[in-house]
């Protein structure tokens, strides 16, 4: 770790190799990892955790407290970046430092059969997105109110953290519920700003609500909530509103 704020924890993954834990005098002699696997361009393998991310126990195998000395400005200049979220800064989980850790070891080692078993999991995931997006656009053409209704929005939300509090998620369904209610009133054929209208009040409604909870919608919070106003808007026959979405949204 190369610094520490409010929220976040800055890691950076060095280059030494050990059997067993090292002692501080060897990880002192060490340098940080520059990574030149696929895309990388030598960058160095420094990235942000927010501390809702960490995880010790699932994300790395074995983790040992190795004792503590001086930062370098270097080193206290990526943290400082990742602070105040400069361009380029990375954010991830702490499996990010396995992946940099084994990835470059594997690029410089035994770089043919990486590069192969990086193509198949490449062309597994396409293939999955694709399946996915099909499940998806399935799923959009036969959705009625009855069955919005019946589902519980934001199943996911669940431990918190990292998600958000659980009367913020508690809140955040019955608003789905009760502008899905308003929607199916305006009958099969409702006009666009009625449904604008709506869509709009129920942004607003997550935008008031996210900033009193101080900031609780992350990514996957985001999405899951794009997911579930996308799905309102094709039910409502107005797809077109999927677009407007971003204009009114602060999270």
């Amino acid at each position: 770790m190369v610094g520490v704020d409010d929220k976040h924890v800055a890691v950076a993954v060095l280059d030494g190799i050990w059997a067993t834990p090292p002692s501080i005098a060897e990880v002192g002699s060490s340098s940080i990892i520059n990574e030149h696997r696929f895309a990388h361009t030598g960058r160095a393998a420094v990235f942000g955790v927010l501390h809702d991310w960490w995880r010790r126990e699932g994300d790395l195998d074995e983790f040992s407290f190795v004792g503590m000395q001086a930062v370098f400005r270097r080193e206290q200049q990526f943290a400082h970046e990742i602070a105040t979220y400069a361009a380029g800064s990375r954010f991830s989980t702490l499996r990010a430092a396995n992946h940099a850790a084994e990835g470059e070891w594997r690029w410089a080692n035994d770089r043919e059969a990486f590069v192969i078993e990086n193509e198949k999991k490449n062309a597994k995931d396409a293939a999955d997105r694709a399946a996915k997006e099909e499940r998806y656009r399935t799923r959009l053409s036969k959705l009625t109110w009855d069955q919005l209704q019946s589902e519980t929005p934001f199943e996911r939300w669940s431990p918190s953290p990292p998600f958000p509090p659980e009367e913020f998620t508690t809140a955040a369904r019955a608003t789905i519920h009760d502008a899905c209610a308003a929607l199916k009133e305006l009958g099969p054929k409702p006009k666009r700003a009625d449904v604008r209208a709506i869509l709009k009040k129920t942004v607003i409604w997550f935008n008031d609500a996210d900033e009193k909870a101080g900031g609780v919608i992350e990514t996957e919070e985001r999405e899951d909530i794009c997911a579930v106003l996308e799905e309102m808007a094709h039910c409502a026959r107005q797809k077109a509103l999927v677009d407007e979405i971003d204009e009114w949204r602060e999270w």
